[in-house]
C-alpha cells in the first residue's frame, strides 16, 4: 500500500482526558476564501465546524430546554417522590414548579464556561459561536461545553462510511459526473453572478444507471456541498389507494418546497416507481398516474422562479420507463448517466473507502489495514462490481477479522490484500 496514498496523517491531542484526532490536518489550514466545512463525529448534530480565513469556527445550535432535562431533574430519590406529591397541588403551583425546573435543567452553556484563553466565544441568539486559531483548542472547547466524552475525530472529508456525511471529494470513480455537480454547487453558491448574467442554474437533475453505482450518494454529496437539506421523497408519500389523495400529496410536497427559505434538495429516489406517465388511461389507476404526472410537470415548470433555493434530483435504474415529457429540458436540465465503474474507477472507490475507514478507526495501537493493500490490483480484479459491492467487500473483511478476534480472544492482524481479494471473489461468485 502506498503509505502517502492511503494512510492519512493523524495527530492525536489529549488534554485532561479529552482526546481529539485530527486527520490530514494540512488539508485544513486556513486560507483565503469562503468558509470550508470540517467533517466531525461530535455526537451533537447541532454543531457545525468550518475553516475560515483566520482560523477555525464552531457554531452550536443550542436547544433552550427539552423533556430529557425535565426527566433528569425529577429522576430518582426525594425529587422523584416529590413529583408524585406535586400532582395533588393546584395546577398553577405545579406549572410554576415545572417551569422553574425546565429553566434550571435546560440552562445552556455560557461563554464563561470555556476555560481556554485561545478560544473566543460569543452568543448569537440561541447559538453559541466559538473561534480559535487552533483547531485542536476549538474542538476541545466544544467538547467541554457540550459534555462530549470523546475521543472526537475531525477530518477534511466525511468521516466513516455514513452516506449522510459524504461530500463530492469522497465520491470515487465518477469524475465527469462529479465535475458537473461541482458546477451546479458553484452556481448555487453565487446567485449574484448568475443574476448579473441572466443565467439560470439547472433546477432538475436526472441520474440514471444500474443499481449500486452511487446515484443516491451523489444527491447526498451535492446537498452537503451546498449546505442544503436533503428531503427524500418515496413512493408511499405520494401514491395512495384513495381517489384524489395522490394528487393532493404531490401538490403538498411542492407547496412545502416553494415555502422553504433555506437551501433544499428534493430527491425522488427510484423515480420510475413514483411518477411515470402512461399516455391513454383506461382505468382509475391509470388516470391517477397521469394526474400525478401532470401536476409534477406543472410544478417543475415554475419551481425555480418560485423558489431558487430548491433543486430537484431524480434517480432511476430504468430511464426508459420514464416518459420523456417529464424529464425534458426546462424540467430536468441535466440528465447524467452513472455507469458501472471500470478498473481505474473501482481502484479510486476502494482507495477512498479505505482512507475513510483508516481515518475513523485506526489508533496508535491498532492498524486496520496492512501495508500490502493494493487498490490498483484489487480494482482490476473486481470486474463487474459496483461501488456498493466494493463497500460490501470491505464490510465482510472487517466482519471476518472482528469475529475471528471475538471467538478466539486473540488479537487479529490487519486486513491484508489477500483478505480483500477473497472478499471480492466471494461477491463475484454470489
Amino acid at each position: 500500500m502506498a503509505e502517502m496514498g492511503l494512510r492519512p496523517a493523524v495527530e492525536v491531542v489529549d488534554v485532561g482526558g479529552r482526546v481529539v484526532r485530527i486527520v490530514d490536518g494540512h488539508l485544513l489550514a486556513p486560507e483565503a476564501g469562503g468558509p470550508r466545512p470540517i467533517g466531525h463525529d461530535l455526537p451533537n448534530r447541532g454543531i457545525e465546524l468550518v475553516v475560515v480565513a483566520d482560523g477555525y469556527q464552531a457554531r452550536w445550535s443550542r436547544a433552550p430546554f427539552g423533556l430529557g432535562a425535565l426527566a433528569r431533574l425529577f429522576a430518582g430519590g426525594a425529587a422523584g417522590g416529590a413529583l408524585f406529591r406535586l400532582l395533588g397541588l393546584p395546577g398553577a403551583a405545579l406549572g410554576t414548579i415545572i417551569a422553574v425546573g425546565l429553566a434550571r435543567a435546560g440552562r445552556p452553556a455560557r461563554p464563561a464556561d470555556v476555560e481556554d484563553p485561545a478560544v473566543t466565544v460569543r452568543e448569537d441568539g440561541p447559538d453559541l459561536v466559538l473561534s480559535s486559531p487552533s483547531l485542536a483548542a476549538l474542538v476541545l472547547a466544544v467538547m467541554q461545553v457540550t459534555g462530549a466524552a470523546g475521543p472526537v475525530t475531525v477530518s477534511p472529508a466525511a468521516l466513516g462510511a455514513a452516506s449522510e456525511g459524504v461530500r463530492l471529494d469522497d465520491v470515487g470513480g465518477l469524475e465527469d459526473v462529479v465535475a458537473q455537480f461541482r458546477d451546479v454547487a458553484v452556481s448555487f453558491r453565487h446567485p449574484d453572478v448568475m443574476a448579473r448574467w441572466g443565467a439560470t442554474r439547472p433546477q432538475g437533475i436526472l441520474l440514471y444507471g444500474p443499481p449500486g453505482t452511487g446515484k443516491t450518494m451523489l444527491a447526498q454529496a451535492l446537498a452537503n456541498e451546498i449546505g442544503a437539506e436533503l428531503r427524500e421523497i418515496r413512493t408511499p408519500e405520494i401514491l395512495d389507494k384513495w381517489v384524489g389523495n395522490s394528487e393532493k400529496n404531490i401538490q403538498r410536497i411542492f407547496t412545502e418546497a416553494r415555502a422553504l427559505r433555506s437551501p433544499a434538495i428534493l430527491l425522488f429516489d427510484e423515480f420510475d416507481s413514483i411518477i411515470t406517465y402512461t399516455g391513454a388511461a383506461f382505468d382509475a389507476a391509470g388516470q391517477m398516474i397521469n394526474a400525478v404526472a401532470g401536476i409534477f410537470k406543472q410544478e417543475m415548470n415554475t419551481l425555480i422562479e418560485a423558489n431558487p433555493n430548491v433543486i430537484v434530483v431524480a434517480t432511476t435504474n430504468f430511464p426508459d420507463r420514464v416518459d420523456a415529457s417529464l424529464t425534458r429540458s426546462g424540467r430536468f436540465d441535466l440528465k447524467l448517466a452513472v455507469p458501472l465503474p471500470g478498473p481505474r474507477a473501482r481502484a479510486d472507490i476502494l482507495a477512498k473507502l479505505v482512507r475513510a475507514l483508516i481515518a475513523r478507526h485506526e489508533t496508535p495501537g491498532f492498524r486496520m489495514f496492512a501495508d500490502d493493500v493494493d487498490t490498483e490490483s484489487l480494482g482490476a480484479a473486481a470486474s463487474g462490481l459496483t461501488g456498493a459491492d466494493l463497500k460490501e467487500a470491505l464490510r465482510r473483511a472487517q466482519l471476518d477479522k472482528a469475529m475471528r478476534e471475538a471467538r478466539s480472544g486473540a488479537t487479529s492482524g490487519p486486513i491484508t490484500n489477500a483478505d480483500l481479494a477473497a472478499a471480492i471473489t466471494r461477491l463475484q461468485r454470489a
